[in-house]
């Protein structure tokens, strides 16, 4: 199946267009990262989305190399029939392309699966929901072992996925793969989504605070939107096109987006204070609500919005959290503890003038006065 020159250059001008936007959200999430850290304590989600730089590029690359290269083995039987040595070979080459595009998509996404459940971690550590982040990451795990395994197993021989023209129709049409990979990444968006809208719904924090929030989590179900109709335009007969290559890219650079946009959020929130304290009133009744730290309410745990921003954006912010705990702990230590005493003993001589024969008679006063106010013991006397 071939493709018009109009459908060509639209082609090129979105994903060109939605990889732009990708790229320069993971390099500002990256030299954001690397300035504030350095690049021997990034985290484990940093690290994931540095090598993802190079799968999204590498998707980006062989999708235009499909429709740019002359084809693939997705041919109609007037294709086949008209097939000569420069056009096989052409198709070789971007069948090998399609292959290249399909294994680059999973490392993509299951990248940003990755970062996300990374996030999750630090938002609910210490809470129940600790728990189920922990489930949905066995699942994600097993999900990507199992996509793996189907598209490595699909094909038989695995070269047949070049073959031209092609040696089963699975070689071609990838089907077996794509209903295993759809189930599994469908399901585990579905998982992360339900994982993260329980904490929104909890965030006790102001309408303008929440709808950032929202926006972040409806970009997610875009994503799940994304990879359903990617399926429909591969899989269903009577619509099937190379207009699943638009779906399967859009699917790819919303994730890259919903993965960093956290982090590039709580950067702004430092650059921009007044973005922190959108939303909260200043006057005096309030005041210590103006900073920007609302609730998230679990349990018997109460979440500081402003450690939660913090999380979404560093692992290495939640010592930061936990200085404030400790800060919090000292001083109801002090509060609690034996009142500590201050010991004044004061001495007055007193002499008093009398005749030559007189005796001096002195007189000495003691006073003990005892205080609470400060955590110290200090004994001083005067004469």
């Amino acid at each position: 199946m071939s493709t018009d020159a109009a459908f060509n250059n639209a082609f090129r001008a979105e994903t060109t267009a939605l990889y732009a936007v990708g790229l320069a959200f993971i390099l500002t999430r990256l030299a954001s990262r690397v300035r504030k850290l350095g690049v021997l304590r990034l985290t484990p989600d940093d690290w994931f989305m540095a090598q993802n730089l190079l799968w999204y590029t590498l998707l980006y690359v062989s999708l235009n190399k499909v429709i740019f290269g002359g084809g693939s083995n997705f041919m109609t039987d007037e294709d086949i029939a008209n097939l000569t040595p420069e056009t096989t070979a052409t198709r070789i080459a971007g069948s090998k392309w399609v292959l290249v595009s399909e294994e680059t998509m999973v490392l993509t996404i299951w990248s940003c699966k990755a970062c996300m459940l990374f996030i999750y971690r630090r938002l609910t550590q210490g809470l129940k929901q600790l728990k189920i982040v922990n489930y949905v990451t066995i699942y994600v795990g097993l999900g990507f072992i199992g996509t793996q395994i189907a598209l490595f197993t699909n094909c038989r021989p695995f070269s047949g996925y070049w073959s031209v023209p092609p040696v089963t129709t699975q070689c071609w049409s990838y089907f077996n793969y794509e209903v295993v990979e759809g189930c599994f990444n469908i399901t585990a968006d579905l998982s992360l989504l339900f994982v993260g809208l329980p904490l929104l719904f909890k965030a006790r924090v102001p309408l303008q605070q929440k709808l950032i929030l929202m926006t972040i989590f409806g970009m997610g179900v875009f994503v799940i939107t994304a990879a359903v109709l990617c399926k429909i335009y591969g899989l269903y007969a009577p619509l099937i096109s190379y207009s699943y290559l638009n779906w399967f890219f859009r699917e790819a650079s919303v994730s890259v987006y919903v993965t960093n946009i956290p982090v590039i959020y709580s950067l702004l929130r430092e650059t921009f204070p007044k973005l922190a304290r959108w939303g909260y009133r200043t006057n005096s009744g309030s005041a210590s609500r103006s900073n920007g730290n609302g609730r998230i309410r679990s349990g018997t745990k109460d979440i500081g919005m402003k450690p939660v921003f913090n999380r979404l954006g560093s692992g290495t912010d939640e010592n930061e959290d936990s200085l404030e705990t400790q800060s919090q702990e000292h001083i109801i230590q002090y509060k609690n503890a034996d009142p500590l005493k201050i010991h004044k003993d004061i001495t007055f001589s007193v002499q008093h003038a009398g005749s030559d024969d007189e005796d001096l008679e002195a007189g000495r006063m003691q006073q003990d006065d005892t205080s609470h106010s400060t955590p110290a013991t200090t004994y001083a006397t005067a004469r």
